[in-house]
């Protein structure tokens, strides 16, 4: 109903008015319904609310990798007894091993492969460095200097696996009248060698009637057919001699193929 001057009547502009705020309501409670409330600690759809913890955007995730090295990280090194601390850290454990199968990469410059069919292995040696007199189950170098010895070895005397064989060679070593080394120090790694669990030591000793002190690096990891493969680095702990031992080390794991025939 029009009042006196043709306007709408008050009572008649207030219910146009509740009509338009009840409608509004309505479609917000719409958009609400439909969409969500946001709210101090809430997550949009898809996002964990631990996502949008701290500064308000996603926290990183942590890359696969980086838990499984700090998985392996977290397992060793498992000790027998210590070393001095330059010698006992776990740098070996990380080196890159070559899978049985796994295709021949280019050895470094100034190293050369080395195929023993004999021991159903290949590895890689420095240039110029000198084969020692060799025995069926062992070939081993010597550097030109005569500082540095590199050793194979194939064998099957103290048992089918990597803990075996290193405790058997571990107590050949500590029989100083056969093997002439004197007052062992070992520290063993659990790690990983052409794709397999290996152990890996590091050796503290002297030969007997000598005071010099000196350095064994040695992995033990076994093959598919019962025989464990070592091999092992050796020379005296002087000057800068047990940091270019651990790179010898590293790149000769890296470059060790076991179970040869097999992977042909």
């Amino acid at each position: 109903m029009s009042g006196p001057d043709g306007d709408a009547s008050p009572g008649r502009r207030i219910g146009e008015l509740a009509a338009l705020v009840s409608a509004a309501t309505a479609v917000v409670g719409l958009l609400l319904a439909l969409f969500g409330v946001p709210f101090t600690g809430g997550s949009a759809a898809g996002r964990s609310v631990a996502g949008n913890a701290g500064a308000g955007s996603p926290a990183p995730s942590t890359p696969a990798s980086a838990l499984t090295s700090a998985s392996a990280s977290a397992s060793e090194p498992a000790s027998s007894s210590s070393l001095p601390e330059a010698a006992s850290g776990g740098h070996g454990a990380s080196t890159p091993a070559a899978s049985p199968s796994a295709p021949r990469k280019a050895v470094p410059k100034g190293w050369h492969r080395v195929d023993e069919p004999g021991l159903t292995a290949a590895f890689a040696v420095p240039d110029g460095w000198v084969r020692r007199p060799a025995g069926d189950i062992q070939s081993t170098w010597r550097s030109p200097d005569d500082t540095f010895d590199m050793s194979v070895k194939r064998d099957t005397t103290y048992g089918s696996t990597a803990q075996k064989a290193a405790a058997g060679q571990l107590a050949w070593y500590r029989r100083s009248a056969e093997s002439s080394m004197a007052d062992l120090a070992v520290v063993t790694h659990r790690t990983r060698q052409n794709d397999r669990d290996a152990l890996w030591l590091e050796i503290g000793y002297h030969w007997t009637g000598q005071s010099e002190a000196r350095t064994r690096l040695e992995v033990f990891v076994a093959g598919e057919e019962g025989q464990v493969y070592q091999l092992l680095v050796d020379a005296a702990a002087r000057g800068k001699t047990p940091a270019r031992q651990r790179e010898l080390f590293a790149t000769a794991r890296a470059h060790l193929l076991i179970d040869v025939e097999r992977s042909r």
